[in-house]
């Protein structure tokens, strides 16, 4: 990958563009700005590059686990949240990472090196908990009652595991995931930093999941 293709795919990824033929020049004048672009765009993708080995490391477990007959409180289980909770702190790292790479590519925005994406980006971030509920739903979280109304909470039960996801929309829709054995012991657990991607959510709720069909959860029951 040479400079441009880092430049372009890093940019890429939080949706933002490059001219490349105008940075040779906008290096001459502003060169701290586009070291700082080129720093924080090779830090990003070696985040996104973490996660994403990560999340082959957790698919891998799955397949294992899904093959046990009693999977709770295998080694595997155990090895497979550690797993999780490693690429929990790593996404908290790549959402660092992201907000480093917006910032450089914003600073090079007046003078014409960088531009943004679209303004539609506003109305696409209102869609967020519409498109998170619907992931939910495919993956047979239902909706469950709460006496809070500050909070929407959403719930599935499968192989021995119960998995809850509660959704904070007043607070710019920061999201936790837990996952429960059938003892109702805690195995594993994720808090989702405001403005995380509602696909980003759905994935790591999709990692928590055995195979095999919902049922609803004991309050859905009664």
């Amino acid at each position: 990958m040479d400079l441009g293709d880092l430049l372009t795919t890093a940019a890429t990824d939080v949706g933002w563009e490059v001219d490349l033929d105008l940075l040779p020049v906008t290096c001459a004048q502003v060169p701290v700005l586009v070291l700082a672009l080129i720093e924080a765009s090779a830090a990003h993708l070696a985040a996104t590059a973490g996660v994403r080995i990560l999340d082959e490391a957790a698919a891998s477990l799955r397949t294992v686990i899904d093959g046990a007959e009693d999977p709770v409180g295998d080694w595997e289980v155990r090895l497979l949240a550690a797993v999780l909770d490693l690429k929990d702190t790593r996404r908290r790292h790549t959402d660092r990472t992201r907000r480093r790479l917006v910032a450089a590519l914003q600073a090079l925005q007046p003078d014409g090196a960088t531009w943004p994406p679209e303004a539609a980006t506003t109305a696409a971030g209102a869609a967020g908990p519409a498109e998170l509920a619907a992931a939910l739903a495919e993956m047979g979280l239902h909706p469950q009652p709460t006496d809070d109304p500050n909070r929407t909470a959403y719930a599935a039960r499968r192989g021995g595991r119960t998995v809850t996801v509660t959704v904070y929309p007043r607070d710019d829709n920061t999201a936790e995931l837990h996952v429960f054995d059938h003892h109702a012991a805690l195995l594993w657990s994720a808090t989702f930093l405001p403005g995380t991607p509602p696909a980003v959510v759905a994935a790591a709720v999709r990692d928590t999941l055995p195979a095999g069909p919902p049922t609803a959860p004991a309050s859905d029951q009664d």
